[in-house]
């Protein structure tokens, strides 16, 4: 193949093995973004309540909800209302381990034991 100054190097211009190398790695590097998209998507997609991404679903799945914990949010559901609120005022007051040895280790272990 003879280049001159007045012919430009496009893809029309190279062989078949290498107009279907570039076309190959073009798909595969499409393939790879999307699956990325989707897959962050799917994990922190709905972060904040809302089907979709934004910037608050990232910051809520890598920076937390300064304002409330997990147990008024996605795992409200995970505890009685009576426990929860017991477990939420004891990591609102510094979360002390001795605090949590007395009456929080037998809940949780009875809710995870009722956990199908």
């Amino acid at each position: 193949m003879k280049f001159t100054s007045e012919a430009w190097l496009n893809l029309s211009s190279l062989g078949l093995s290498i107009r279907v190398l570039f076309t190959g790695y073009l798909l595969a590097a499409g393939f790879g973004l999307a699956t990325a998209g989707g897959q962050i998507l799917l994990t922190h997609g709905m972060a904040d309540g809302k089907f979709g991404l934004s910037i608050d679903d990232i910051v809520y799945s890598y920076y937390g909800n300064r304002n409330n914990s997990k147990l008024d949010g996605s795992m409200q559901d995970k505890a009685p209302p009576e426990v929860r609120l017991e477990m939420v005022k004891w990591a609102c007051n510094g979360a002390s381990e001795a605090e949590w040895d007395q009456p929080y280790r037998t809940v949780v272990r009875r809710i995870l034991r009722d956990v199908p």
